[in-house]
């Protein structure tokens, strides 16, 4: 797996949450005014019998008129994609391994929203056929 497929798996496992949001990979379109969530990739390892990633999910919910977050329907999405994400483990062979390693409120992350980012840490395993 490579990077792009590490986001394309991560991505399918916040959709399989349920969570009514809109789902967007790398960014989302400027100017959105609606709950989304972004699943962006940091810097991928490549080495010898594995990859890793830590993988970005961040889940933008809009602040009340007052400004005010609104924590159930945050606390709600965070809880969903969470119990989907660690759901993700080994596929047709394939080593997969996922650590958690935790979340944080970003705020002013944008304009008139709450953003949670949840990191994931994704751990592959590669082909040991590809380098015989």
């Amino acid at each position: 797996m490579d990077e792009f497929d590490i986001i394309d798996l991560v991505y399918d496992y916040v959709a399989a949450a349920n969570t009514g949001l809109t789902i967007y990979k790398d960014n989302s379109a400027t100017g959105l005014e609606e709950n989304h969530i972004v699943v962006s990739g940091m810097e991928f390892h490549e080495f010898d019998w594995q990859n890793k990633m830590p993988v970005n999910v961040n889940i933008f919910v809009k602040l009340y008129p007052n400004g005010m977050p609104n924590r159930p329907l945050m606390r709600d999405m965070k809880r969903k994609i969470r119990t989907e994400l660690k759901k993700i483990g080994p596929e047709n062979g394939q080593y997969r391994d996922i650590e958690l390693s935790g979340s944080v409120r970003l705020t002013g992350a944008k304009e008139n929203f709450d953003c949670t980012n949840i990191k994931v840490i994704i751990n592959t395993q590669k082909n040991t056929e590809d380098y015989e």
